[in-house]
């Protein structure tokens, strides 16, 4: 990717923007480029918020947020300058070659890197919409107190002149200005109550009882289950207000969002990372094992030293523990870990949880280690090619996006991707909510299915 600095310029002047983006595209033109960025740095801003504004504007929809847990970085995109999307065993291989060329091909001059977003289903077969990536319009990356917003182009098409260009910067501006004006207001929670759960409790729990024989048989190590259930509201939701519900509720997860309209939004709170890579390290979590928060500090403690010191929770995270780190290994990467795990606490629900770190000595793809890695025994079970399908006879549904990779890349191949847990696919008038539960030698199927519960009412109570 061929850069420039960006020279500071009038950023409500027409003929300063006009004048500075020719020279871009001429810059571009020169280094044999097919894109090109400009932007500016800023004090810090609601990354949601110039989004939101932006998508409602303009008229494109198509988004992609990932707020890390706090304090840490907030990543928000909309419109398209180009996408592509993929299917089948060599969708991630796809992306990644799609990503490659529209980013090794652009002409930056923006203090941000200009990133490609990138969303999976959970299995190779699903549709192609769910598997897709784009270089968007307008990006917005918030970190350390800063903003940097980016409008990105192409050198093809009258949507992308000097004067296209400046009316979608004006435009980006103009919202900014209208965010920083008015107050914000988003709809409360519905507080709407989970449904009857009569058939898929007892289907679940059929599930459970038919892995646990597959563990006495020695065929599985582990497998998790997952459930849907879909609620209806006459109005439709908001997925800006349930967004927002959930940034508030689950300040220590992932909080994201990603969709082509208003009418089709996979959202959630997700507390676990796949991967990330930045400065030559990686960084993966471990994830698995659960207990639900007490009600009083007393009932908290007792819970979380039970979480801590159970044999079969402890053992079902080890076993994400080992597939993780052997996968990096057998990938060129010795893993640094603490021994013992620790505990994230979350709003309803404590798991354990190692960091695994490791350095990247040898050039990479992010998206090759996602391909490795997904999907993780924390979302499928292990040995992975039997959870996987046992899961094809036991679930009947679709997951589509629910336990997949979703996240980013950079020119550099580097990027981050966290697994789409703890979410909802918002479509109009309907919410289908999914939660999962893993399944090892000592379960409990009742239990197991509580913890069904109190995962998919988080989701719930967030609805706006």
């Amino acid at each position: 990717m061929p850069v420039s600095l960006p020279p500071t310029f009038d950023l409500w002047s027409e003929h300063d923007f006009c004048t500075h983006v020719s020279g871009v595209i001429a810059a571009a033109q020169q280094a044999g480029c097919q894109f090109f960025s400009v932007g500016v740095a800023l004090p810090a801003i609601d990354p949601l918020r110039v989004m939101a504004t932006l998508m409602h504007a303009s008229g494109q929809t198509d988004h992609f947020y990932i707020e890390q847990p706090h304090p840490g970085e907030t990543v928000a995109a909309c419109g398209r300058v180009a996408a592509t999307v993929a299917t089948g065993e060599q969708r991630f291989q796809a992306l990644q070659e799609f990503s490659e060329q529209t980013l090794n091909h652009i002409w930056a001059a923006a203090p941000a890197e200009p990133r490609v977003f990138c969303q999976f289903a959970f299995r190779d077969a699903a549709t192609t919409a769910m598997n897709r990536a784009f270089l968007p319009r307008w990006q917005i990356i918030q970190r350390q107190g800063h903003a940097f917003l980016t409008l990105n182009g192409r050198l093809d098409g009258l949507s992308n002149s000097e004067v296209s260009l400046w009316q979608d910067w004006h435009l980006l501006w103009s919202t900014l200005a209208s965010v920083l004006e008015t107050p914000v207001s988003y709809p409360p929670p519905l507080a709407i109550a989970l449904p009857s759960l009569a058939e898929q409790s007892q289907s679940f729990i059929t599930g459970v009882n038919r892995a646990l024989k597959l563990l006495e048989e020695g065929l599985l190590e582990k497998l998790v289950l997952a459930c849907t259930t879909t609620i209806e509201h006459p109005t439709g939701f908001n997925w800006l207000g349930t967004l927002q519900n959930l940034r508030q509720q689950y300040r220590n997860c992932y909080v994201f969002s990603v969709g082509p309209n208003w009418q089709d939004v996979f959202l959630g709170a997700s507390p676990e990372r796949l991967v990330s890579i930045g400065d030559g390290l990686l960084w993966a979590d471990a994830l698995a094992g659960s207990r639900p928060r007490g009600q009083t500090d007393h009932e908290d403690q007792t819970l979380r030293h039970g979480l801590y010191h159970s044999p079969k929770e402890r053992h079902e995270h080890q076993v994400i523990v080992e597939f993780l780190c052997q996968t990096l290994y057998q990938m060129g990467m010795t893993c640094e870990f603490s021994t013992e795990p620790r505990i994230l606490e979350l709003s309803n629900i404590q798991h354990l949880q190692t960091l695994i770190q490791a350095r990247v000595c040898q050039p990479i793809h992010i998206l090759e280690i996602v391909a490795a890695l997904h999907p993780t025994p924390a979302v499928a079970g292990y040995p992975r090619a039997t959870a996987r399908h046992w899961l094809s006879h036991l679930e009947q549904f679709d997951r589509h996006g629910y336990a997949a990779p979703l996240g980013w890349v950079t020119p550099h191949g580097e990027g981050e991707f966290i697994v789409g847990i703890r979410s909802a696919h918002l479509q109009g008038q309907y919410a289908h909510l999914f939660a999962g539960a893993g399944i090892v030698k000592g379960s409990e199927p009742e239990r197991e299915w509580q913890e069904i519960l109190l995962k998919l009412q988080a989701m719930v109570s967030a609805l706006a």
